[in-house]
């Protein structure tokens, strides 16, 4: 055993279900010598030295202002840190702390992330240097203060565990589509603009006239990402529509969350800015369909394919709440509302082509096929 990773334990937020990602994956090649769990009183989930303290390598899945918790008692040989923009920008700040750690390594979760960050190195003044044959990581040299330091930047795709269809939940869903039922769900745990929930109500404001009586739109929320909403609809002088209900964002395990996507007719996930964006993956996995963006950290590839529709892409860029000079693609309201009238013209194609690919996408986006590569390295 020769690593011990960093990361969120705590609730299934977007850290914490990535965290459990590479843990499983690690456990399972044997290679996880200690596990030092950054959301729980004093770092650990047992005590200040967890085991694991020597060990060669370090993986870091946490929120970047923490990465030097891997120095705190521990020497590492090799730091492996995930970094997922959400936007164009990438804290420099942060990203000059990482260089900082022996022998870092970055972990981007997509190719589109993989450039943004490669595009923040070179305005740092790092050095990309040509990569040998056959090598798919980038490797950098880096001036620092007393030597010179190399460094790589790999792209590591994150991926799905434990989502799977719910056939009783989803048969009651078709019945209730027949009845004149339409639900739509849609995630958010932030408080910024990057996961268009607002757009997405302006779009279903449209779209009530096209839709059944009983069609819902349910917006599951954290507090947070609640209060923001309701800000920016009172100072856009609109209400909430009487068919979109605000529900609280509860921590569900892989089971019961499969359960609540299968009672929904389609997941809606229209992001100007995603990292990686976990939801449409679970939602595919889970067989149902979804409707969302293909940009920023949507574009790694698992957005795409049976049972997705997508939203027109816009190539125009505006600024986004995401740091100094942050700009993301713009979604526009009417492409939402368009995406989700056709596939409800659609939808029992869209569903039952969902669920009949359900477990091939599960299995092609497992955590273990994902992070296979970096398995390899740390052997």
């Amino acid at each position: 055993m020769t690593v011990r990773l960093y990361g969120r334990d705590v609730g299934y937020g977007s850290l914490a279900v990535v965290t459990r990602g590479f843990k499983q994956v690690l456990e399972g090649a044997g290679l996880l010598e200690g596990f030092v769990a950054l959301d729980r009183s004093g770092g650990s989930e047992e005590d200040d030295s967890p085991p694991g303290a020597q060990a060669r390598d370090a993986v870091f899945t946490g929120n970047l202002n923490m990465v030097r918790m891997m120095l705190k008692r521990a020497q590492h040989r090799r730091h492996w840190v995930t970094v997922t923009p959400n936007s164009t920008h990438v804290p420099r700040e942060l990203l000059a702390e990482v260089l900082t750690l022996a022998s870092p390594r970055i972990l981007s979760a997509s190719t589109w992330g993989t450039t943004i960050i490669f595009d923040a190195l070179k305005e740092m003044g790092c050095e990309h240097e040509p990569p040998e044959p056959d090598q798919p990581w980038l490797t950098f040299k880096y001036e620092g203060t007393d030597s010179t330091k190399r460094f790589e930047v790999h792209t590591v795709r994150h991926g799905v565990s434990g989502f799977a269809p719910v056939a009783e939940e989803i048969a009651k869903t078709r019945a209730d589509f027949d009845r004149g039922e339409f639900r739509v769900v849609h995630f958010s745990t932030t408080d910024g603009e990057r996961k268009g929930t607002l757009e997405l109500v302006q779009a279903w404001s449209s779209l009530r006239r096209d839709l059944p009586e009983r069609a819902r739109l349910l917006l599951v929320l954290d507090h947070t990402a609640r209060a923001a909403l309701l800000e920016r609809l009172l100072n856009k002088d609109m209400k909430l529509p009487e068919q979109v209900n605000l529900l609280p964002r509860g921590d569900m395990d892989p089971a019961m969350m499969s359960k609540l996507l299968c009672h929904m007719h389609v997941l809606a996930s229209p992001s100007r800015g995603e990292g990686f964006g976990l939801s449409p993956l679970e939602a595919r996995a889970s067989g149902v369909p979804i409707v969302t963006t293909d940009v920023t950290g949507h574009s790694a590839g698992h957005c795409i394919g049976p049972g997705a529709h997508l939203i027109r892409r816009s190539y125009e860029l505006a600024p986004i709440d995401d740091g100094p000079a942050a700009v993301a693609p713009i979604v526009h309201p009417a492409d939402i509302a368009e995406a989700l009238h056709y596939v409800y013209a659609n939808w029992k194609a869209f569903s039952y082509t969902a669920n009949y690919h359900a477990a091939g996408i599960a299995k092609e986006w497992s955590w273990d096929k994902q992070l296979a590569p970096l398995v390899g390295h740390l052997r």
